[in-house]
């Protein structure tokens, strides 16, 4: 029987103002759908595993097209809840060269998954059957009714022995201050087997201190001891150099027993920069899954962020051939 991934987050409208044009130039928008849980069970379907998303979408015209392209996706949609009117937006303004991108979003609180509580969400069915669940820091952000189910799925799974995967994720426009977020990432990390975080998380979220003033010497001496103080088997995050808007530069590591990995770094071109991130979050579940060597791990996750870079949209669509491909160094210009 193959691995089950449950992913819990919200689905968002995507609308990018197309051929980098800024928002005031544009009469047209191009549209799609996505979320962290989205994206990263998009990847991991491609990997060979069984996904379901856990949210809520509103039950109007706008939920059908949202269920039906993530469904296109190959992402499992049977508990998704139904109910309400309104999906949070966001407007993408992709940058170039030295101009940045821009995201702007619109009316995230009142979306249907939002204002959903807890008790819609039957974890019992919810949880049968579910190898690995994903949580995202952004979903302790956005409301109460939120990060009340968030805490409540993460402790159902944990006591059905479910693989508890938690993204710090912090945002810093979703929260007041560093410390309003603190206990709840607390609470999170206690109750987590995989984190994906950096050393920053740790300075500023954990307020841990340390004497170093490398990023990599920070990252040897901070993340293990999150590990070791939250029982946390496996910490994993990326290292990026931007070059420009367009041109980046990615090294991921991964933390376990108390040691740490790093990939090689690569230097890439970015066709699609939202996403990355969980292109690299799904590389370090499947390898968990894999139960590979924390170096093979870090390898196949970077090579699943850059991929992930360099296609339309936020979910991230390589399969495994792909992603091994890149890994062993197999690139083909053209492939017929």
């Amino acid at each position: 029987m193959r691995n089950k991934v449950a992913a819990f987050g919200e689905v968002m409208m995507r609308l990018q103002v197309p051929n980098y044009k800024k928002l005031e130039q544009s009469r047209t928008l191009d549209y799609l759908f996505s979320g962290t849980g989205v994206n990263i069970l998009s990847a991991v379907s491609r990997y060979g595993h069984g996904t379901e998303l856990l949210t809520k979408l509103p039950d109007n015209n706008l939920g059908d097209a949202a269920l039906s392209y993530i469904r296109s996706l190959g992402v499992g949609t049977s508990h998704v809840l139904r109910g309400e009117e309104y999906l949070g937006i966001y407007f993408l303004e992709n940058g170039f060269g030295v101009r940045g991108t821009s995201v702007t979003y619109t009316n995230r609180k009142d979306s249907s998954f939002c204002r959903a509580r807890k008790e819609e969400y039957e974890y019992d069915t919810l949880l049968e059957g579910v190898t690995l669940i994903h949580f995202c820091g952004i979903s302790l952000a956005v409301t109460p009714n939120v990060r009340e189910t968030v805490l409540m799925l993460a402790r159902e799974a944990k006591k059905r022995n479910i693989t508890v995967c938690f993204d710090c994720n912090y945002r810093p426009k979703l929260w007041d201050s560093y410390e309003q977020a603190k206990a709840l990432y607390e609470e999170m990390l206690e109750l987590a087997d995989i984190c994906l975080m950096t050393e920053k998380d740790a300075i500023h979220i954990l307020g841990m201190e340390t004497a170093e003033i490398e990023r990599e010497k920070q990252l040897e001496d901070l993340l293990p001891q999150v590990a070791a103080t939250y029982n946390i088997h496996t910490i994993a995050g990326t290292m990026r150099e931007t070059i420009s808007t367009t041109v980046q530069k990615l090294t991921g590591f991964i933390v376990q027993d108390g040691a740490i990995a790093y990939s090689q770094s690569h230097t890439f071109d970015v066709f699609d920069r939202i996403g990355g991130g969980d292109g690299y979050t799904s590389g370090i579940i499947h390898g968990y899954m894999m139960q590979w060597p924390k170096e093979k791990i870090a390898e196949f996750s970077i090579a699943s962020a850059i991929l992930a870079h360099t296609t339309y949209g936020d979910s991230p669509v390589a399969s495994l051939r792909e992603v091994e491909a890149f890994m062993n160094g197999a690139f083909q210009e053209l492939e017929r």
